[in-house]
């Protein structure tokens, strides 16, 4: 009998990986070829393009000729265009190249295990993973021939593990996943067979390998620098590299041990010879558990914070919770589950193994998923195609599900008179025969049972008695819990021209979702059809942030002259609609009113890798601002702002990291994470001081904006200056900072909308630069636009002449022209 649901379920992990298969309602875990429930994600390729994954890849990345040959952790790379190269063969591959071997291999096991060759499978990806990370891993699916991959929380996946076939009164769980190199806490409501994510938070540049790094780099390493000659010894050197990765592979062992002994020596044999050529042999040194847990307990402290966050924000305390499931290898450690639950203070239930039960979670999710309408054979002539409607569902919580759809004939014949029944063999219950309308649609009710899933077979009779043939001969249903919606961990909005946001979609919000912006944007370019020149941006982000610029960028659509048929002036009215699907995928709709023309583009997200450089060179400007700013602190008084500083000023992980990032790519890209943290940390402690000098500004804006409406604002623009300056009145005497820094750059914005509709706003900008011509950086170029501009101005061409004021504010130095172009370079209001 063929599969009418997708019934596997892969975890794709940063250090392990493994697949799932729904037998029933009982996930069962299907062994690789060396009968191991888990497979590394490792790969390795030889000078011939071999490619081998699992176990010897793993054990390569540390062999004396075949480093440089295998890799593992590019999980940690998803969705950037960092290119892994193979010394050998001298093949670059991206990560999802990577994730797409191991999909094979996955694959491979099964056919080995079962003889199914599988086209589909669920693919679990951590809640944090951001929009460019789920697109990357959809793309590895495809790579590894799988059609059909509906991505899937993983906690979500540690959820359904547990209570798919449990009867739940409502209760909170709270899922805690902390994998080789992610982290997620999940804050799960059960009810009445319901799973529902009611909140999330994560990490996802931390891991266990984050511990193991550690305990090289805080115990290893400074006992080895002490005794040996080890100059420029740490991760971002190349010359130690591989010498790091093999004591980093037996610190890994070492950690294991340590869960039942107290002390254990490095093995593997690491030996290798100082910058004197005096030989170092790693066997003699001593790890303790005691060691272990000093190093680990910041790192757990961390994932524990975020929990505690998450159930803040939805002021549930410990005691509303009834149990923690941990998910992830190194939470098998008794004294990391000590930890936990001294953190949290709430039960924590082990009763699954860890490793695996986030793919045994997707194949219960899988079960839920119909094979997609492509992989499934078609009636042909003589049998009857049975068409079921998408509001059936395989899996839920009644008894009796109602089930609906349309039978055709590929030959034209008539259903006339025909008759469609269901029918349990095992339990022995028919629906009785239904009859088909005149179009051949019906609806009925099935009977299903609790414990197994429920098949049903199809029986559809014509009006002479005669059994027929139907393509699909079956449906399935089994009872138990089921995802009301996987949420939205980020939102989404829109980058605008002056750096401000509008939100799209929450986070929280479950998927798919779709919006069209209620009030029309406003173009700040004019595009001549055909020519040259300007562009509309418009950036899409992904964040919290109200500024647009300490977010991330996640995509882009650009609309040049080339792309209409006729010229669209500055301030022309633009309206966008946005779809995000399920599996994430990202459709933006943009309609031009006045060209009448839409265009729809589906965003490709992906992510710039890391600059080591740039890191250091941030880290070090963001110093320097925290130094100033605790000057100001200090001269304001503020003792508890000197504390918040002191203790950014403390944060050594943040500058190993950034060390680090020089010889690891994956050091590189958490090292991007904790200088935007801490980016973010100082742009809050900067508005707690800057409240006097916002005061001041928004007083002498209120003022600005009055007269510039009351002069040459239309009506409308006139009442929201108004409404403008009430709120304005309000904040200021409650004293919110953040929120009367938004109402200045709305204030400012505004002013914007007004003074860029005035012709003598550009006449008066090109008087100015034509005064400050010494500024300009190319001055032969300003000399040629300087000339057009006043030729436009003969013309009184008011649009030619704002043409040319924007190209020659690209002229001026940064900081001359950022006044006039804030923000992430978006070109709409």
């Amino acid at each position: 009998m063929s599969r009418s649901t997708i019934d596997f379920g892969i975890d794709l992990g940063t250090t392990n990986s493994a697949i799932a298969v729904l037998n029933g309602v009982e996930p069962q875990i299907i062994k690789n070829v060396d009968d191991q429930d888990v497979t590394p994600s490792a790969v390795f390729i030889n000078k011939q393009g071999v490619v081998r994954v699992g176990t010897r890849a793993k054990n390569a990345t540390v062999g004396d000729r075949s480093y440089e040959d295998a890799y593992v952790e590019f999980k940690r790379q998803m969705g950037t265009p960092h290119q892994y190269r193979f010394g050998s063969s001298g093949q670059l591959r991206k990560p999802e190249d990577l994730s797409s071997e191991v999909l094979k291999e996955l694959r491979r096991s099964v056919e080995a295990a079962t003889g199914e060759a599988i086209q589909s499978a669920v693919i679990t990806v951590p809640a944090a993973f951001e929009l460019h990370q789920c697109d990357a891993t959809r793309r590895a699916a495809e790579l590894a021939g799988l059609v059909s991959s509906p991505l899937l929380q993983e906690p979500v996946a540690a959820a359904l593990a547990y209570g798919f076939q449990i009867d739940s009164e409502k209760a909170y769980w709270l899922v805690y996943d902390f994998g080789g190199g992610t982290f997620d806490a999940a804050l799960i409501r059960a009810e009445e067979g319901m799973i529902n994510v009611v909140h999330h938070g994560g990490d996802n540049f931390l891991g266990g390998s984050d511990i193991d790094w550690a305990i090289v780099e805080k115990l290893i390493a400074p006992q080895l620098i002490r005794n040996y000659d080890l100059p420029d010894f740490n991760r971002g050197s190349d010359r130690w590299k591989l010498v790091l990765m093999r004591i980093k592979h037996a610190v890994e062992n070492a950690k294991i041990e340590l869960s039942t002994k107290h002390k254990t020596t490095l093995s593997g044999g690491v030996t290798f010879e100082d910058a004197s050529g005096d030989t170092i042999e790693c066997d003699e040194l001593i790890v303790t558990r005691d060691d272990l847990i000093r190093i680990a307990e910041p790192i757990i402290i961390r994932s524990v914070d975020i929990c505690r966050k998450v159930l803040q924000e939805k002021n549930l305390g410990s005691h509303a919770v009834q149990k923690v499931i941990v998910v992830g290898g190194p939470t098998k450690a008794p004294y990391f589950r000590e930890m936990l639950a001294s953190g949290l203070g709430i039960p924590i239930d082990f009763s699954q193994d860890p490793l695996t039960v986030v793919a045994r979670g997707a194949a219960v999710f899988s079960g839920t998923q119909k094979i997609d309408a492509k992989l499934q054979r078609k009636a042909t002539v003589g049998e009857f195609q049975v068409n079921i409607s998408d509001k059936y569902k395989t899996v839920g919580h009644d008894n009796d599900p109602l089930i609906a759809g349309k039978v055709t004939s590929p030959s034209g014949t008539s259903t006339s008179g025909f008759t469609i029944e269901f029918v349990n063999r095992d339990t022995k219950w028919r629906s009785g025969q239904v009859p088909l309308n005149n179009e051949g649609a019906f609806m009925a009710n099935l009977l299903a049972e609790k414990g197994f899933r429920n098949t049903f077979h199809i029986e559809i009779v014509d009006p002479q008695g005669t059994h027929q043939k139907p393509v699909p001969d079956h449906v399935v249903y089994t009872i138990g819990a089921v995802i009301e919606e996987q949420p939205l961990v980020k939102s989404i909005g829109l980058a605008k021209a002056d750096n401000t946001v509008d939100v799209f979609f929450k986070s929280g919000s479950g998927l798919p979702q779709k919006k069209r912006w209620p009030t029309a944007y406003k173009t700040t370019v004019t595009l001549k059809a055909g020519q040259p020149g300007d562009s509309i941006q418009i950036p899409i982000i992904e964040g919290e942030n109200e500024h647009a610029d300490r977010n991330r960028e996640i995509g882009r659509l650009i609309i040049d002259s080339s792309m209409i048929k006729r010229d669209l002036p500055m301030g022309a009215d633009m309206e966008l609609t946005l779809r995000v699907s399920e599996s994430r995928t990202l459709i933006l709709e943009t309609y031009f009113p006045l060209l009448d023309e839409e265009f729809t583009k589906q965003l490709e997200v992906e992510k710039a890798s890391a600059d080591p450089t740039v890191l250091v060179q941030t880290l070090k400007a963001e110093k320097v601002r925290l130094d100033t700013l605790k000057g100001k602190a200090a001269e304001a008084e503020e003792s508890d702002v000197t504390g918040e500083l002191d203790k950014l000023e403390a944060d050594q992980e943040r500058d190993d990291v950034v060390r680090a990032a020089k010889g690891d790519p994956a050091a590189a890209e958490k090292a991007q994470a904790r200088l935007l943290e801490f980016q973010l940390k100082l742009d809050s402690v900067e508005e707690k001081l800057k409240w006097p000098t916002l005061v001041s500004e928004a007083r002498e804006l209120q003022e600005d904006l009055k007269k510039l409406a009351s002069e040459h604002g239309t009506g409308a623009q006139r009442d929201k200056v108004e409404d403008w300056s009430e709120l304005v009145d309000s904040i200021i005497t409650k004293k919110q900072t953040d929120r009367l820094a938004t109402r200045i750059r709305e204030g400012n914005s505004l002013y914007a909308q007004i003074l860029f509709s005035l012709p003598g706003f550009w006449v008066d900008q090109f008087r100015r630069l034509e005064r400050d011509r010494s500024k300009f950086q190319d001055v032969n170029a300003a000399e040629r636009l300087l000339e057009r501009g006043r030729n436009y101005l003969q013309q009184n061409n008011i649009d030619g002449l704002q043409d040319v004021v924007r190209k020659l504010w690209n002229l001026l130095p940064p900081d001359e022209a950022q006044k006039a172009q804030r923000g992430i370079g978006a070109t709409i209001l």
